[in-house]
């Protein structure tokens, strides 16, 4: 009797743990969209609790599985992390885009939970045992995305310590909590860092009527909040350059100091995990399982672009300290940090006839989404559908679902303007992932974040040119996010190695630069005419202006990323403030000891040691492009093909056989370095 007691106990449990995943709106898995308004601390709480508790027995049952088959070690395994994954993505937009501070701070908190059993996961033993075991007996029967996923789990663990010996592993449990909670401190401090600045008329000569009196308050004077969108503002037209130096300034010291000590724990840390797992540096850690492989291979690559670069960069300060000098001689000859977006835009408008202002008036940014959206249904032959059954986090959030070959391929959320506590940049956030058990699908969620300026009473907002770029990227980023429906869940499309995983969506910007793909949506957003082939020509004339800076750039952030991973002791020796202002010596402008960018330079964190991906990827998705250049760059033919090869795939094949497949050839920086205006 006592003994069907206790199983009619276990079975009641399971009942109840069953009616919870079920009820707990962040854990359902019914395709119906989650009841945002309805999420709270509590939500949070249950959510993580349950998936803790039912991955403890999903582990137990991997282990204990006699005999193993490919359902209950590889499908379970899957399953497993699928489960984790997918509650993690959940809590990662919630921490991000939430008004309410308790609901925030109880997603960073039960974010760092999960993230800490996830990676505990890393170190258990008899998991992985089990795991390996059956690769090893299985191997030869199972096919070769079957393969690659177990092998290069099984490596995931090696890497993760599963090589030491108990006594040298127990150490890296803490490590890891450690680090993750450095990181979500790194982030927050990010996130919630809330600043303006109080200007007077004088200081916002330049800036157009209508943003000024968003700006203006009873007083007479100007309240400007420290956001992307205002430091754009003023970094390009504000012609009192002490305006242009202060407000820059604000907005790359965002969470200095706080962060200074966060970074500085979070690279010791991350240096003593890599040590104790044998690597000579975290970066060394981090590259084990990326195309790069090495970090000698990254220094090559960096300092290759170095040195083709540098003498663009020579050239174009040059040329735009000349053209600061001759239209405002009464200045310093100093070419500054601050004065370069605005001397930029000037000389575009004298010597280049570009007005960049004349150029957003036919991007308003309702127009230019939808425009987005036939550029790309036209390309990668997909239909993108308007939907109002979608219940959202903030009331001017839209949502929208993407179809292919006749079938939904999934759902996504645009959240395009600043407010507090949001997350600062532009990215994709996943939400839910794709899963297939039987003939019972669950299909793929994701959400652009975007921090677009928000339009006034009186005018819309007006996309700059760079900003369509930035939404045709992580547009990019969305649609191989949606379109990837893998068998096993786990190769997603965020399974791609990460210094390939940006690009499908860097790809993707080359149609900002097309006036096939343009003259589609690129429309006066008063008149209704079509962006003139003689605006677009300009435009496209002055694509490689300051080019070289532009990169350069890139590589500096690379380095500094790269060299805090990869050279700690030197980083800890000269200071990471000492690091940063030698690597960005590479822009040839003047350093300005108060910047502390580092503090707000979120990829710190989220891409230790992988920022350099952002140019790596770079060289592929400019190889890829030279089909399209090839075969016509609306070539629907070209672009379904691309969606098949590319974007569908994610990671069940390796990228360079991906890539080689599609180009029909092996892969050269051949296209990469014309589009810099390098000939190699």
């Amino acid at each position: 009797m006592k003994k069907l007691f206790i199983l009619t106990l276990f079975a009641i449990g399971g009942i109840i743990q069953a009616q919870n995943i079920q009820s707990n709106i962040l854990l359902r898995h019914d395709n119906k969209p989650i009841d945002f308004p309805k999420v709270n601390a509590a939500t949070l709480k249950e959510a993580v609790a349950i998936v803790i508790k039912s991955s403890d027995e999903k582990v137990k049952k991997i282990v204990e599985a006699q005999p193993q088959t490919i359902s209950n070690i590889l499908v379970a395994y899957d399953d497993l992390q699928y489960e984790i994954n997918d509650l993690s993505m959940k809590i990662g937009l919630i921490s991000s885009t939430y008004a309410n501070e308790a609901i925030r701070n109880a997603a960073y908190e039960e974010d760092e939970k999960l993230s800490v059993y996830g990676s505990a996961l890393g170190l258990n033993e008899p998991l992985y045992k089990a795991i390996k075991r059956f690769y090893s007996t299985n191997g030869s029967t199972l096919s070769k995305v079957q393969k690659k996923f177990l092998s290069e789990e099984i490596i995931s663990f090696e890497k993760n310590g599963m090589k030491l010996s108990t006594v040298d592993r127990k150490p890296l449990e803490a490590l890891n909590k450690k680090l993750i909670e450095l990181g979500n401190a790194f982030d927050k401090n990010i996130a919630e860092s809330k600043d303006s600045l109080v200007f007077n008329e004088i200081d916002v000569k330049g800036i157009d009527v209508e943003t000024l009196n968003s700006w203006k308050r009873p007083n007479g004077k100007y309240v400007v909040y420290v956001n992307g969108p205002n430091r754009i503002k003023i970094g390009e037209n504000a012609d009192n350059s002490k305006t242009r130096k202060d407000f820059g300034l604000r907005y790359n010291n965002r969470a200095y100091p706080q962060n200074i000590t966060v970074l500085d724990s979070l690279l010791y840390y991350r240096n003593v995990y890599a040590n104790k797992l044998g690597f000579t540096s975290y970066a060394a850690y981090a590259l084990a399982d990326k195309m790069a492989a090495k970090p000698e291979n990254v220094w090559t690559f960096e300092n290759d672009l170095i040195k083709k670069l540098s003498p663009l960069v020579t050239d174009e300060v040059k040329t735009l300290k000349a053209f600061k000098n001759e239209v405002n001689p009464t200045e310093s000859d100093t070419l500054y940090g601050w004065d370069f977006s605005y001397y930029s835009k000037k000389m575009l408008n004298t010597k280049y006839q570009l007005n960049k202002d004349k150029v957003k008036e036919y991007f308003e940014m309702n127009n230019t989404i939808n425009g987005m959206f036939k550029v790309y249904e036209t390309l990668l032959g997909i239909q993108i559908k308007p939907v109002t059954n979608m219940p959202v986090w903030d009331s001017k959030v839209k949502t929208f679902e993407i179809w292919s070959e006749g079938k939904k391929a999934g759902s996504f959320y645009l959240d395009l303007f600043p407010r507090p506590n949001k997350y600062t940049h532009f990215a994709c956030f996943a939400i839910s992932q794709y899963s297939k058990k039987g003939n019972v699908e669950t299909l793929p969620v994701a959400a652009l974040i975007c921090n677009f300026p928000e339009g006034t009473a009186n005018e819309p907002s007006l996309l700059p040119h760079e900003d369509v770029i930035t939404m045709f990227h992580e547009f990019g980023h969305l649609v191989h996010r949606l379109l990837c429906h893998p068998a096993i869940a786990s190769q997603s499309s965020s399974a791609v190695k990460r210094d390939f995983i940006e690009a499908p969506s860097q790809f993707l910007e080359n149609w900002c630069w097309e006036y096939d793909a343009l003259k589609i949506f690129a429309k006066h957003y008063k008149t209704g005419e079509t962006l003139p082939k003689e605006l677009f020509d300009k435009m496209k004339l002055t694509q490689l202006v300051n080019i070289g800076s532009q990169y350069i750039s890139q590589v500096g952030f690379g380095l500094i990323d790269f060299a805090y991973e990869d050279k700690y002791e030197e980083t800890k020796q000269k200071g990471t403030l000492q690091i940063f202002k030698e690597k960005m010596s590479l822009n040839q402008l003047p350093f300005n000891e108060n910047n502390h960018m580092i503090c707000s330079f979120g990829h710190l964190n989220g891409y230790g040691a992988n920022y350099y991906g952002y140019l790596w990827s770079k060289v592929y998705a400019e190889d890829m492009f030279s089909i399209f250049k090839k075969n016509g760059v609306m070539d629907t033919a070209t672009g379904i093909r691309y969606k098949k090869e590319i974007l569908e795939k994610g990671g069940t094949v390796p990228e360079t056989e991906m890539v080689e497949k599609f180009l029909g050839r092996k892969s050269n920086s051949d296209a990469f370095l014309e589009s810099l205006g390098i000939k190699n």
